[in-house]
C-alpha cells in the first residue's frame, strides 16, 4: 500500500447545470449531495491546503495534482473560484509544486474563466461524448435541451492561441449504442491534446446497459476505436489504452481503472469531509464516506482508513477469480467500484471483467502458443513482433541482426509515443514559445517526411530526453527540457531540407540538434534563433557529431548532446582533434577484434549500436548491467582509460550492447511477475538486487565469457602467453558468475514464462561454454579482467 497521497479532487460546487442521466453524483445509489453545502468555502479550501502542505513536507512530495470538480465547478463563479484557487496557492506554492486542473461540462466556459485559469496555470478538461447525437443521449439540460453546441463553443475557445496551453483534454463516457468511429472522429475534430474513455459506472447489482448481450460489448466497442487509432498512427494519447500498456509492463498505469499499482487519490467534498474515490457513490449510500474531515484528520490518518487500505492493496484485495487470471497484472481487477455486489461487497471481479480481459489481450496483443515471437504466451505491442526464432536467439546470448532491427522499430514507436504523449508547453516565456513552435513544426515535418523525423527520433538520447520530460522535478528544468523539442524540429528540418528560423534553448552557449551536432551562439538569453537553410548547409558556429566510418563499427561519437550523460557517467565534452584521433583508432581496433573473435555478437552490434559517448573514466560500478534502466536504446558509454588501467573497449562495447538489447526485450515481454519484482540474492553481490538487474548481470556475463573464451583460444591479437593466462582466468570469472546468477533466478521461482524461457536459453549457453572451457593453465597474473 502506498503511504502517501499526491492526487486530490476538490468538490468545489455541489450543483450542476446539466441533468446527465449517467451521472454517478446525482443519479446513482449515494444521494448525500442533498445534505451537503452547495459550495466549498475559502475556509475549507485553506484547511485543505494546510493538510496537503503538511503531507507534502512529511513525505517530500515534489508535486501534487489538484482537480477542481463538482457537480459543475464553474457554477462557483469567477469571484469565488478565484478565492479558492488563490487560497490553495497561498497555502501550497512555497511548499510543493501544484498542478492545478478543473473538470467541467464546458457549457458556461467563457473568456473570463479562461483568463483566470491562464493567470493561475489551471488545465481545463472538458466532458464530451462525441458527435451531437451521441452526446445528446445523456448530456442534456433538465428540460431536455441539447448541450452540444455550448460544449463545442467551449472547446473552440480552448483552441485559441492565447488559451491553447490550458486545454487539458476531453473525457468521453462510453455508450455502446453510439457508433464508436463516429464518436472517435468527432472527438478528434476538436483537436484535443489527449483523450480518455470512461466506462459508465456500474455494479453487479446495477449492471451497465447491454451487459451480457454479447461476451464483451464494451471491449468490442473500444477495440474498434483502438484499431482505428493505431491505423491513424496514434494521433493523440488515449489514457485508457496507454494505461493498459503501462500496466502490462509493470509500470504505474496512472489510472485507478486498470493496473495493480495504487493511485494515491483523496476527495474533499463541499463540507470539508474526506472521501474515498467518488465513483463509489455508485455502489451504495455512504460508500465513499470515511467519517473524517480536513479539520479533524490528517492525510496520514486518512491513509489508514480500511476503505483506503483495501482500494490500494493491489493483489491482496482481489477475489480468487482475479488472482487466477493471467491478465490480472494488466486490468488489475478493474475499478474498485465496479466490483460491488450487495451479497459480498467488493470481493468480486469487475462487472466489466469480460470487457477488460478482452481489452488487455487486444491492446497489449497477448498471444497464445509457444512460437518464438511470443514466448510463454505473453504480450507484444500490437504493431510489432520479433522474427521467427529471434527471441530464442537473444536468449542464447547474441541474437540476430533481424531481431535487433525489430527491437529498433519497437523503440522508435516508444519514442514517438513518449513525444506524442508528453506535456504541452505552458506559459509565455521564451522557452515555452520555443517549445510550442518546435512542437508545431515537428508535427508538420513528420506529416511531410516521416522517414526524416524517424531518423531524428532514432538518436538514442531523444528517448532519454522524452523520459526525462516525464520526470522533471522542477518547473525551471521542466520548461527547459520541454523546449528541447525545438531542437528535434530543427534537426528534422535539416534532414528534410526545409528552410526555417526557430528559437532553440541555449545550454552553456550552445543550441543542440540531436544526432547532428550543436552551434555556438552569442548572448546569455534562454533561447537563440537558429536559421536552417536546407540540408547540408550548417549554421554559423557549427560543430557536427563525428562519424566513425570503420566497417566493423559504423557509429557516431557524441560528445555534444545535452542528454548524453547516463547513470554514473562522467562524459567528455568536445574532443580535441588529437583526442578524436585516439578514440577513432581505439574504437576501430575494438570493432575489428569483435568481428574476428565473436562475429555472432558483432553482427547485431553493428545493426543496433548507433552512438558512443566518450567517458572520462569507466563508471565506478563495474558490475555488468549497471545501466539497464537507462532509456537510450543503441547508446554505449566508453572510456579509453581511467587513472589506474586501460579500459577493455571491446569488452565494454559488448557488455553495453547486451544492456541495450535486454532493456528493449523487457519492454516487449514480461520477464517476471509482479510478486517476483522483489530483490533476489546473487552470490557475488553483498545486497540483494532487483530481478531486472540480475538478468542484466547474467546477460552481460554470458557475453563476456564468450569473448574471453575466444581470446583464450590463441587467435591473433591475444596470442601472447601472459594474455592467454589472463583470458582463461577472465573466462572462468564471467562463466562462474553467469552460472551462479542463472541458478539464483531459477531458485527465486517468480519468473514469468518469457523470463523463464530466456533464463533456460542462457543456461544452455552457459553449459555449452563449460563443455569447451579452456584447460587449466599456470596461475595467471590477474584473476579478473
Amino acid at each position: 500500500m502506498r503511504s502517501l497521497i499526491d492526487q486530490f479532487v476538490l468538490k468545489v460546487h455541489g450543483g450542476c447545470d446539466l441533468a446527465c442521466d449517467h451521472c454517478y453524483v446525482y443519479e446513482h445509489a449515494d444521494q448525500s449531495w442533498r445534505d451537503k453545502p452547495r459550495a466549498m468555502t475559502p475556509a475549507i479550501a485553506a484547511q485543505v491546503g494546510r493538510r496537503i502542505a503538511e503531507h507534502a513536507q512529511t513525505h517530500q512530495l515534489p508535486t501534487v495534482r489538484i482537480t477542481l470538480h463538482g457537480g459543475e465547478p464553474l457554477l462557483l463563479g469567477i469571484s469565488r473560484l478565484r478565492d479558492i484557487i488563490e487560497t490553495l496557492r497561498a497555502a501550497l506554492d512555497d511548499t510543493v509544486r501544484v498542478s492545478l486542473h478543473i473538470q467541467t461540462n464546458g457549457v458556461t466556459l467563457n473568456e473570463r474563466f479562461c483568463r483566470l485559469f491562464d493567470e493561475h496555470g489551471v488545465q481545463v478538461g472538458v466532458s464530451l461524448d462525441g458527435d451531437r447525437s451521441s452526446n445528446d443521449r445523456h448530456r442534456r439540460y433538465a428540460n431536455g435541451r441539447s448541450s452540444h453546441a455550448q460544449v463545442l463553443r467551449a472547446l473552440a475557445l480552448l483552441r485559441r492561441p492565447e488559451f491553447h496551453h490550458l486545454y487539458g483534454g476531453i473525457l468521453c463516457t462510453v455508450d455502446i449504442a453510439n457508433d464508436p468511429i463516429a464518436v472517435y472522429e468527432a472527438l478528434l475534430e476538436e483537436s484535443p491534446p489527449r483523450l480518455d474513455f470512461l466506462l459508465p459506472h456500474a455494479t453487479w447489482d446495477s449492471p451497465p446497459p447491454g451487459h451480457g448481450s454479447t461476451p464483451a460489448p464494451y471491449g468490442a466497442w473500444l477495440r474498434r476505436i483502438h484499431s482505428r487509432w493505431l491505423t491513424d498512427g496514434q494521433p493523440v494519447p488515449i489514457r485508457l489504452f496507454d494505461a493498459l500498456v503501462a500496466a502490462s509492463r509493470g509500470q504505474p498505469s496512472g489510472s485507478d481503472a486498470v493496473g495493480l499499482r495504487p493511485v494515491a487519490l483523496a476527495v474533499v467534498d463541499t463540507d470539508g469531509s474526506w472521501e474515498q474515490v467518488d465513483s463509489l457513490k455508485t455502489a451504495y449510500a455512504g460508500a465513499p464516506a470515511t467519517g473524517m474531515t480536513v479539520f479533524t484528520h490528517s492525510l496520514d490518518q486518512l491513509m489508514g482508513h480500511p476503505g483506503m487500505v483495501a482500494r490500494n492493496e493491489g493483489h491482496a484485495n482481489l477475489c480468487t477469480t482475479c488472482l487466477a487470471c493471467p491478465v490480472v497484472h494488466i486490468c488489475g481487477g478493474g475499478l474498485y467500484t465496479h466490483r460491488y455486489r450487495r451479497e459480498n461487497g467488493f470481493d468480486n471481479p469487475s462487472v466489466y471483467c469480460a470487457d477488460l480481459g478482452f481489452l488487455a489481450h487486444e491492446v497489449t496483443a497477448v498471444r497464445s502458443g509457444t512460437g518464438s515471437g511470443s514466448p510463454g504466451g505473453h504480450h507484444l505491442p500490437a504493431m510489432h513482433h520479433l522474427p521467427k526464432g529471434a527471441f530464442d536467439a537473444f536468449a542464447a546470448g547474441a541474437g540476430t541482426v533481424e531481431g535487433t532491427k525489430a527491437l529498433q522499430h519497437v523503440q522508435l514507436s516508444m519514442t514517438r509515443a513518449l513525444i506524442a504523449g508528453g506535456a504541452q508547453p505552458e506559459g509565455r516565456s521564451d522557452l515555452a514559445v520555443a517549445a510550442a513552435l518546435g512542437r508545431d513544426l515537428l508535427i508538420e515535418l513528420d506529416g511531410r517526411d516521416p522517414a526524416a523525423t524517424a531518423e531524428v527520433f532514432r538518436h538514442p538520447f531523444v528517448q532519454t530526453w522524452a523520459v526525462r520530460c516525464l520526470d522533471a522535478d522542477s518547473s525551471a528544468r521542466r520548461e527547459r527540457d520541454l523546449a528541447h523539442i525545438a531542437g528535434l524540429a530543427a534537426a528534422a528540418a535539416w534532414r528534410t531540407g526545409v528552410t526555417t528560423r526557430l528559437p532553440l534553448p541555449v545550454r552553456a552557449g550552445l543550441v543542440h540538434l540531436p544526432g547532428l551536432g550543436a552551434s555556438r551562439v552569442a548572448g546569455d538569453g534562454a533561447t537563440a534563433v537558429l536559421s536552417i537553410e536546407g540540408a547540408g548547409r550548417p549554421p554559423s558556429g557549427w560543430m557536427e557529431i563525428r562519424q566513425l566510418t570503420a566497417a566493423s563499427l559504423p557509429v557516431t561519437i557524441d560528445d555534444l548532446d545535452t542528454y548524453r550523460v547516463g547513470h554514473g557517467w562522467t562524459a567528455w565534452d568536445r574532443l580535441s582533434p588529437l583526442q578524436w584521433e585516439a578514440w577513432r583508432l581505439a574504437l576501430s581496433q575494438a570493432g575489428d577484434e569483435l568481428s574476428r573473435l565473436v562475429p555472432e555478437y558483432a553482427g547485431p552490434l553493428r545493426a543496433g549500436l548507433r552512438t558512443i559517448v566518450p567517458l572520462r573514466a569507466a563508471p565506478v560500478d563495474h558490475g555488468t548491467g549497471a545501466y539497464g534502466t537507462q532509456r537510450a536504446f543503441g547508446a554505449a558509454g566508453v572510456a579509453l582509460s581511467d587513472e589506474t588501467a586501460d579500459t577493455d573497449i571491446a569488452a565494454t562495447l559488448l557488455r553495453e550492447f547486451q544492456r541495450t538489447k535486454l532493456t528493449a526485450l523487457m519492454d516487449m515481454y514480461e520477464f517476471f511477475t509482479v510478486a517476483g519484482s522483489s530483490p533476489v540474492r546473487v552470490p557475488h553481490r553483498v545486497d540483494p538486487v532487483p530481478v531486472r538487474q540480475a538478468f542484466h548481470d547474467l546477460y552481460a556475463h554470458v557475453s563476456q565469457a564468450e569473448l574471453w573464451q575466444a581470446r583464450s583460444a590463441g587467435r591473433p591479437v591475444r596470442a601472447a602467453r601472459d594474455r592467454t593466462f589472463e583470458a582463461v582466468a577472465a573466462f572462468r570469472h564471467h562463466h562462474e558468475r553467469a552460472d551462479l546468477i542463472v541458478d539464483a533466478l531459477a531458485a527465486a521461482g517468480e519468473l514469468a514464462p518469457a523470463g523463464a524461457r530466456f533464463a533456460t536459453g542462457l543456461r544452455a549457453t552457459i553449459d555449452r561454454l563449460a563443455d569447451r572451457s579452456p584447460l587449466p593453465a599456470l596461475p595467471c597474473p590477474r584473476s579478473t579482467p
